[in-house]
């Protein structure tokens, strides 16, 4: 066996120690590579997580992108304006079209509480901005003008 068969190995190990200490059930998808699946009101969320020497990184797919360029280009923006809004975790868009949510953190920081956060905060991204997300997909941005409206302050109305 190889040293840095070894040295892989043992960074295998130790993310499925993290794993199991965080008491999460999760799927060996490759080399130092699990997929942790999550429920959530709105859908279920499969993150991958990812360790090498140095980072941690979180995965997880949200949706593809719209065919038509209007809605295509709707999404991005919709994503990079969240993006605006958060540190570590970031909307992204691969060449095959689909949008992910992903996030690096250094490996020096990482424990089973600090990644079981981490993917929690993923999972909570995905959340709190799929419902946006979805209906700029769409194109159903019905509800969208009925919670501007609720949410409009009334006007002010001077005395005669």
């Amino acid at each position: 066996m190889s040293v840095e068969h070894e040295h892989q190995e043992s960074i295998d190990r130790r993310l499925s120690g993290m794993l199991k200490e965080a008491g999460l059930r999760a799927k060996r998808a490759g080399a130092s590579s699990y997929d942790v699946m999550f429920t959530s009101d709105l859908r279920q969320w499969a993150v991958n997580i990812r360790l090498n020497d140095a980072w941690v990184m979180l995965r997880t797919f949200v949706m593809v992108l719209p065919p038509s360029a209007p809605r295509r280009l709707a999404l991005l923006e919709a994503a990079l304006q969240a993006n605006a809004a958060l540190s570590l975790a970031k909307f992204s868009a691969t060449e095959d079209s689909s949008l992910f949510i992903d996030l690096e953190y250094r490996d020096e920081h990482l424990n089973a509480e600090t990644l079981h956060n981490l993917i929690g905060l993923v999972v909570r991204v995905g959340d709190d901005n799929y419902p946006k997300l979805f209906r700029v997909a769409t194109g159903d941005m019905t509800l969208e003008a009925l919670e501007s409206a609720f949410n409009k302050k009334p006007k002010k109305i001077d005395p005669p």
